[in-house]
């Protein structure tokens, strides 16, 4: 089986980073030849973007949709052959247009966050969006999302739960905590919740946002931290949760969203009250325990791309 696998282009410190090359390296090692589009691009769009930025600008994203679209018309369609989106949200210029005139006999998509999310980019025409998401959404055999919060959201026929990798990276652990309680997210309404940790903040030590520019410096952060606090009001499978979990450092996430299909109930609150109880008690008492994610392990996430072919096979 050939799969022709279109990444997303990268961003600064967020798993996309690493699906690009993860992914097809995964599908290799298990006898799958895999044609990833823009392969030769995605290196020159992180040298323009710099280290320092999110997201590419508008300009050397397109150049990106470009060229893959330029290398798709290029390739001769197989039978066999087997189309996969790494984000169905973001698609580019990659339209049921082009599938139209050549398309391979099976076609998937993940997709981890659309329009309909609280805070999202295009909140301005939000519901005109998510109508032609899930018209794109229809044209592949199944899109495969990250948590069951989100399958039901979305309440598309064709969602497949399948969780997501393990990440790639050496984990870390260490005895010394500089960080009593850390925050990680990307400062927007859609990741942090700045009235909350203002609160938390009044109650105990400031709150830590250290700068990582690289996936070491980031899993050395969490190790050297007591509490990851998570306060996003959305988010479609918890990351940070895992991130956090193997480095030593123990998560606290909202009682909502995918958190409670991966965490323990003692490490989620309902609210402020809650939340403060909770820190308190691990600070007060020293705790160091990780708690051990309810459905996810390692062997588990690693299986991800066994089952994910599977799916895919039929």
């Amino acid at each position: 089986m050939q799969i022709i696998f279109v990444p997303q282009y990268p961003t600064c410190m967020r798993y996309q980073e690493w699906w690009t090359w993860k992914i097809p390296e995964e599908f290799k090692k298990l006898g799958c030849e895999v044609v990833v589009l823009g392969e030769d691009y995605l290196g020159i769009m992180q040298s323009r973007r710099g280290s320092s930025a999110w997201f590419a600008p508008e300009n050397i994203a397109m150049e990106l949709e470009t060229e893959q679209i330029r290398e798709y018309t290029r390739l001769s369609i197989k039978p066999n052959d087997v189309l996969l989106l790494a984000d169905l949200s973001f698609p580019g210029i990659f339209t049921t247009a082009l599938f139209h005139h050549k398309r391979p006999e099976r076609m998937y998509a993940f997709c981890h966050a659309t329009s309909i999310n609280k805070g999202d980019y295009f909140k301005p025409y939000r519901t005109e969006k998510f109508m032609i998401e899930t018209a794109f959404a229809n044209s592949f055999d199944k899109v495969f999302v990250g948590s069951k919060y989100h399958q039901d959201k979305l309440r598309w026929k064709n969602t497949v739960v399948t969780y997501l990798p393990f990440p790639p990276f050496a984990s870390m652990v260490s005895q010394n905590k500089r960080y009593d309680i850390m925050s990680a997210s990307r400062d927007n309404p859609q990741k942090i919740d700045s009235e909350l940790e203002a609160k938390i903040e009044q109650e105990f030590s400031k709150i830590q946002r250290p700068v990582s520019r690289s996936w070491k410096k980031y899993y050395k952060n969490l190790a050297e931290s007591k509490i990851l606090l998570i306060t996003a009001h959305e988010d479609t499978f918890g990351y940070q949760i895992i991130d956090a979990i193997i480095n030593g450092c123990i998560p606290i996430a909202r009682r909502s969203l995918a958190y409670p299909e991966i965490l323990p109930d003692e490490y989620l609150y309902s609210d402020e009250q809650e939340l403060i109880g909770k820190i308190d008690y691990i600070l007060h008492n020293n705790i160091r325990e990780v708690p051990v994610p309810k459905i996810l392990c390692e062997n588990e996430m690693k299986d991800f791309y066994k089952n994910l072919i599977k799916e895919m096979k039929g």
